[in-house]
């Protein structure tokens, strides 16, 4: 069945780039509040900030009608109307408390505002391991949000599968131990960190491929004609450059065989910067690719 004649989803609902940003961005501040719990250091906290208000930003804009969402937000407490059955209210509830915890930590890591005795809460509540707990849970369950959102999406059938949140929860883990490794490159955390975190990414690596590998074989043999076409756009049709090259060539391997290099001869600085870059494209590549073989199911008449 050629592709132009199917009706793919990122022409109709425009779920391509921005939205494959907007995950992107979400999985760095998700996994990255996991890993502050270890890592206390000002650079981790403003990074997940940053990149949650970048993800929400891009979200936002991709609304016809941005101006409904806050008019409806309004309304609902106002009313005390809400739907706890939908993912949606469920996501904007978890993203809006990740966000205020993330404000609460970027507070705590500016010392000129702890000046300000009304802001010193701030500096408290970020040496409290339950707020601290609290704050790792919030963004674990905003990058696992982020999976169901697309899992559950209607009439796709290529992302109705439970692969996804796993496959998104690994890679955001991957797309924060390249953080960390920028981060020791530029000198904000010590070597031992870094030196843990390689090892935690080669073996995140490992998994990682080996999750896109059976989602895509899962897709390919047991899923309905519409998972069937989006997976072979995939694994061998117009998308193959990206997933091949992109996802697990510059995303897995390359970092892998970097991990490698390091463990066998030292650390590089450059090397591991190189490594960092392309363990970070390769997350972002990875929710690209998976959305734009997103299609509805073909009519057989």
């Amino acid at each position: 069945m050629n592709v132009a004649d199917l009706t793919l989803q990122a022409d109709v609902a425009h779920w391509s780039w921005t939205i494959a940003l907007f995950l992107w961005f979400v999985g760095i501040a998700g996994m990255g509040s996991v890993a502050y719990y270890f890592s206390r250091k000002a650079p981790l906290a403003i990074t997940i900030f940053a990149s949650l208000v970048i993800g929400l930003l891009l979200v936002v804009s991709h609304l016809t009608r941005w101006w409904n969402l806050p008019v409806t937000i309004f309304y609902a407490v106002l009313e005390l109307s809400f739907n706890f059955q939908s993912w949606m209210f469920w996501g904007f509830v978890i993203l809006s408390v990740h966000l205020v915890f993330s404000a609460v930590v970027v507070l705590a890591n500016i010392p000129y505002l702890q000046r300000f005795w009304f802001l010193r809460w701030g500096a408290v509540l970020n040496q409290s391991n339950l707020f601290l707990g609290g704050f790792a849970f919030a963004g674990f369950m905003a990058t696992v949000y982020s999976g169901f959102l697309i899992s559950t999406a209607a009439g796709v059938p290529l992302w109705n599968t439970a692969l996804i949140p796993v496959l998104w929860v690994i890679s955001a883990s991957v797309a924060t131990v390249a953080v960390l490794e920028l981060f020791y490159v530029f000198g904000w955390v010590e070597e031992r960190e870094a030196a843990f975190g390689l090892r935690i990414g080669m073996g995140l690596d490992v998994m990682k491929l080996l999750a896109v590998l059976a989602f895509i074989h899962i897709s390919l043999t047991v899923g309905t004609m519409g998972a069937q076409i989006g997976a072979e756009r995939m694994f061998s049709g117009d998308l193959a450059m990206l997933t091949w090259i992109g996802v697990i060539g510059i995303g897995i391997l390359l970092p892998l065989a970097i991990g490698a290099f390091t463990l066998l001869f030292g650390k590089k600085k450059p090397l591991l910067a190189v490594s960092a870059v392309a363990a970070l494209a390769g997350v972002l590549f990875l929710r690209a690719a998976v959305l734009l073989a997103g299609i509805w199911e073909p009519l057989v008449i």
